[in-house]
């Protein structure tokens, strides 16, 4: 079976516990042997599992119970459901592409008897031949296969669970069979005689560093020993204050030479030299644009960031947070090296932002779209303008204007007819309404003539119904951007009038109130 497991499966890091001393047994059955093993996604898991359960029974005519199994069938199910939902709400933006929308649970436990039947309930009788109550037979032995992803093992760490239980149950066995329990180095090896663990030396070293960098290190006063006495010396009197160093960095930094970046940010982290949030981002984006423009720089640019990254998380500096991830994404996009490796960066920059499950401010949504549109990414840009609909928070004018503008500085047609029969009918869905006024009218315009050049011409001046036959006049009636350009005139038209209305009602109240005392 472990054979299976291994070879046929393909799970990973196989862990054996033995359990069957556990007094009193476990909830999962007495006899208990338990393996752990790791699969390498959400897929292989439940794949390799069902797999399981189908060669026991095939093989050995053992029914294996499966928890937290989904099958292929059932998580059909699960999606279809979760899309009728959305669209009953009537937001089909909550699927978010790529997520597991609480259906996967990186986590199946496969356990079965070995002895190949289930055992059945049966009265329980004392030694005087009166009922005690109900049990089964302790026969077999059962077998319980933990299969797990990489993260969900780590997260939840049964194998030192399982293991503090039965250390704790053989300390209570050895005391009340009497015996001492003075020799822990014994008693240890007793345990974990019971255990056997993969050999991975490079995990326990992997965890050893991260212990190592969860440690929180402040800044400290020995940069400052570092500095020449005569850039620490007070200024004279008469002189004037010193400009503070920061300042000086990021003025060096406008001036976008990489190599002088790096002498700055290296005398950033050895000097002592003040910074803050704002310093930090404008660093990072100098970085990304600074000279020269060989696309063979984009490692050095990704690790000098990183080092200024480290630097600021040395000091206290918030560099986990939305703000941050934002900047580092449009300083990659906006990158004049921009390639393979920036790419490869802005994808793990990206999920680490969904994983954020947090809505994003409208000037942050207006950087990633201006950012995506420059490099005419239209799947990331649309990506960009669903993500406040995502966690139901309404989209400004601004966002609209700036989808409609975009598109139509494409002069693409395609674009802009994909973009208006799904925006525009999401912005008059928006709570309150996005109206078409000022700008966002200039804008949307501008978008439906890209899509259909002729409407306007069309709307205003149509040709006479007698020189177009019934199929010519039908089609005109039912011309898509025709309609939906008289539909933006009339709205712009209804709001104009209202607008006027009610400032001339609020002019007519101020002369009736400036006239009423000299009447009097």
């Amino acid at each position: 079976m472990i054979n299976y497991i291994y070879e046929d499966m393909g799970l990973d890091d196989i862990s054996l516990l033995d359990l069957r001393e556990l007094d009193p047994p476990a909830a999962l059955g007495a006899n208990l042997i338990m393996l752990f093993a790791t699969a390498r996604s959400e897929r292989h898991l439940h794949v390799s599992a069902g797999r399981f359960v189908r060669w026991l029974k095939r093989n050995y005519k053992v029914n294996a119970r499966a928890d937290g199994l989904i099958g292929p069938g059932e998580l059909k199910t699960k999606l279809r459901r979760l899309k009728k939902k959305a669209k009953l709400m009537g937001n089909n933006t909550m699927i978010v592409p790529g997520g597991d929308n609480g259906i996967s649970t990186g986590w199946v436990c496969v356990n079965f008897s070995a002895s190949g039947h289930d055992t059945d309930e049966l009265s329980s009788f004392d030694e005087s031949g009166r009922f005690s109550g109900f049990g089964s037979s302790l026969t077999g032995t059962m077998v319980v296969v933990q299969c797990l992803t990489e993260s969900r093992r780590s997260e939840l760490d049964l194998e030192t669970l399982w293991q503090g239980v039965l250390r704790r149950s053989l300390e209570q066995t050895s005391k009340i069979k009497g015996e001492k329990t003075e020799d822990r180095a014994a008693f240890e090896k007793m345990v974990s005689s019971r255990m056997q663990q993969p050999s991975n030396p490079s995990a326990s070293q992997w965890q050893a560093l991260q212990q190592a960098s969860q440690q929180q290190r402040h800044f400290s006063t020995m940069a400052r020993r570092l500095q020449p006495r005569t850039e620490r010396r007070a200024p004279a009197a008469g002189k004037g204050v010193q400009e503070p160093a920061s300042q000086v960095v990021v003025e060096d930094a406008n001036q976008l030479d990489l190599a002088r970046l790096r002498r700055q940010i290296s005398e950033l982290q050895t000097s002592g030299i003040p910074l803050n949030q704002d310093v930090l981002q404008s660093l990072i984006c100098a970085v990304f644009e600074a000279a020269p423009s060989t696309p063979d720089s984009s490692g050095e640019r990704l690790a000098l960031v990183d080092e200024l990254l480290l630097t600021a998380q040395e000091r206290g500096m918030t560099v986990w947070s939305r703000e941050m991830l934002v900047t580092l994404i449009e300083s990659v996009v906006n990158s004049p090296v921009y390639g393979p490796e920036l790419q490869r960066s802005q994808s793990n920059l990206e999920f680490l932002l969904v994983e954020m499950q947090s809505a994003l401010d409208e000037p942050q949504v207006l950087r990633l779209m201006h950012a995506y549109a420059r490099h005419q990414d239209w799947e990331r840009f649309w990506d960009a303008f669903r993500s406040p609909a995502r966690f139901q928070v309404a989209r400004s004018s601004e966002l609209y204007e700036l989808a409609y503008s975009t598109m139509a500085a494409t002069r693409d047609p395609k674009l802009c007819t994909d973009a208006l029969r799904w925006v525009y009918p999401e912005m008059l869905k928006e709570e309150p309404p996005v109206l078409p006024t000022g700008s966002l009218y200039t804008a949307l315009k501008a978008c439906i003539l890209v899509a259909d050049p002729a409407a306007e011409d069309l709307l205003h001046h149509p040709p006479a119904s007698e020189t177009l036959d019934l199929v010519g006049r039908r089609r005109l009636q039912r011309r898509e951007f025709v309609r939906v350009l008289k539909e933006v005139e009339d709205l712009r038209r209804h709001l104009v009038g209202t607008q006027a209305r009610r400032e001339r009602a609020q002019a007519l109240n101020k002369f009736s109130d400036a006239v009423s005392p000299g009447s009097a």
